[in-house]
């Protein structure tokens, strides 16, 4: 089921163009521009410390539902550490950080 999730989660993660227009998307808490802000953090080839924007962001995510995509074979091809992923809160330095 998380897979599931996870293959979702990429399929909204990413822009929905649909003709000329692009649909704005939100997950678990987190809008598209968001989720773009922390992707960097998350770079399986070259990860960056997570931007300030990224961990404001984070503040608000839903852990429970991000966590349900930790598993998901869809995070390798879109470049995406799930590791990485699972360590950005403690990065960020928030509060009570989920152990997914």
């Amino acid at each position: 089921m998380a897979s599931k999730k996870m293959g979702m989660m990429m399929v909204v993660m990413a822009a929905i163009v649909v003709g000329r227009s692009v649909v704005a998307i939100e997950l678990c808490g987190m809008s598209e521009a968001e989720l773009n802000e922390c992707k960097p953090a998350v770079n399986k080839e070259s990860p960056t410390t997570p931007s300030q924007l990224c961990c404001n962001a984070l503040e608000h995510a839903d852990f429970n539902c991000l966590c349900g995509y930790k598993t998901s074979p869809w995070l390798g091809s879109f470049g995406i550490d799930p590791t990485l992923a699972v360590g950005l809160p403690t990065k960020c330095g928030l509060p009570n950080p989920p152990t997914c």
